[in-house]
């Protein structure tokens, strides 16, 4: 039987976006999710890890997790095959799961059980959770597949791969299920490995030995597009900086996999409650609503503001016009601090300015009038202490 999957990730459930609490958005989202799921008559769906945003979640967003999985699992009897993240507790999110198993309810969150195939249909699912190169070499060598395991995320996976190789049924499909940064190949791994969110990169081709690769980790459906690693993206915008991304999950059709890859793994968006848009405006523009603004009144907004002159209370004359405004900074700010990235920073004797623009990058809001305060009396201590 050929089975035909919804492939989601990275809800980061309890999730803030510049003190704005998202659970209303994950709700509305997640039952947008189930709805599709049930449109397309899926058989199954993968959620491959970052379920919540911390290690210790809030109880609404527990509360949350857990009543998607009731609704989606015992309610819709969708089977779900599921992986902690880096994000995630393990030990937290594993509690319960010999229950959950006897549901189709499909939960691993240690390198050992990825090594046990879940059979569905014509597929064979392996479920690796987010691992770190410390735990896999310790686990590798443990159980006594290598004498001493290599210092490479990459080399070490590989190991792995071949452990559940052997227990591929040459008859079905094998699926991949995994929560990792991939990027380049084996043939290419520079000396210096690259990192993302703390997680070393892995190479793309090992998992050219299956037939498809589902992950998360990466919040860009286009994160990689190589050979059969697929990732399915947040299906929110969870920073400023996605507003232009795309955001959905995933619907694989396992019997084209083979005949017709992009199109048996396409990509869905899907339309959330309250969109992320970044916009340039001027003050009168946004004060009085023109051209299309009201239309984004709803939306979190990020906003570049034309004006040069000092606005007095200006979050206050439009927070209640536009209830979900992230921040608001200036073009001429953003300008400078372009100007700045270009100036090699040995040249740059602005210690203060370098400190901004640390905060913006970082933080994607400028330093209150209080912080820079902070800095400049320090500022003034370390220049006393130099000259004494």
């Amino acid at each position: 039987m050929d089975v035909k999957l919804l492939h989601t990730a990275d809800w980061h459930l309890g999730k803030k976006l510049h003190g704005f609490d998202m659970l209303p958005d994950q709700s509305y989202i997640l039952e947008q999710i189930l709805q599709l799921a049930k449109e397309e008559k899926v058989d199954a769906i993968m959620i491959t890890g970052d379920i919540y945003d911390r290690a210790i979640a809030s109880n609404e967003a527990i509360q949350l997790g857990n009543q998607t999985f009731r609704k989606w699992n015992i309610d819709e009897q969708f089977p779900l095959l599921m992986i902690s993240g880096n994000h995630d507790s393990a030990t937290r999110l594993a509690t319960g799961k010999e229950w959950f198993a006897a549901n189709h309810f499909h939960l691993n969150t240690t390198i050992k059980e990825s090594l046990t195939p879940i059979t569905l249909g014509d597929c064979q699912f392996y479920l690796l959770p987010y691992v770190e190169l410390i735990e896999a070499r310790f686990f590798v060598e443990n159980e006594g597949l290598v004498e001493e395991a290599p210092n490479s995320l990459s080399q070490v996976l590989q190991i792995i791969i071949q452990e559940m190789q052997k227990t591929f049924d040459p008859s079905k499909k094998h699926i991949f299920i995994g929560h990792l940064f991939v990027a380049g190949s084996l043939r290419q791994e520079s000396e210096t490995p690259l990192e993302i969110g703390g997680l070393q990169s892995v190479a793309s081709d090992l998992f050219d030995v299956f037939d498809y690769a589902a992950f998360g980790h990466l919040h860009s459906a286009t994160a990689n597009l190589k050979g059969k690693v697929r990732y399915s993206g947040s299906p929110l915008k969870y920073s400023v900086g996605e507003y232009r991304d795309p955001k959905g999950v995933r619907v694989i059709n396992t019997d084209l996999l083979a005949d017709d890859f992009e199109q048996a793994t396409r990509f869905v968006p899907l339309q959330p409650l309250r969109e992320v848009y970044h916009l340039e405006a001027s003050f009168e523009d946004l004060l009085y609503q023109r051209g299309k603004l009201k239309e984004y009144a709803n939306d979190y907004l990020s906003v570049s503001l034309s004006n040069e002159e000092v606005i007095m209370q200006l979050m206050n004359q439009l927070r209640p016009l536009y209830p979900y405004l992230l921040n608001v900074t200036r073009k001429e700010r953003q300008r400078l601090e372009s100007a700045t990235k270009r100036i090699p920073l040995s040249k740059i004797n602005q210690p203060e300015a370098l400190i901004q623009d640390f905060f913006v990058r970082l933080y994607e809001e400028p330093l209150t009038e209080q912080q820079q305060n902070w800095i400049k009396d320090a500022m003034n201590q370390v220049s006393g202490k130099d000259e004494s």
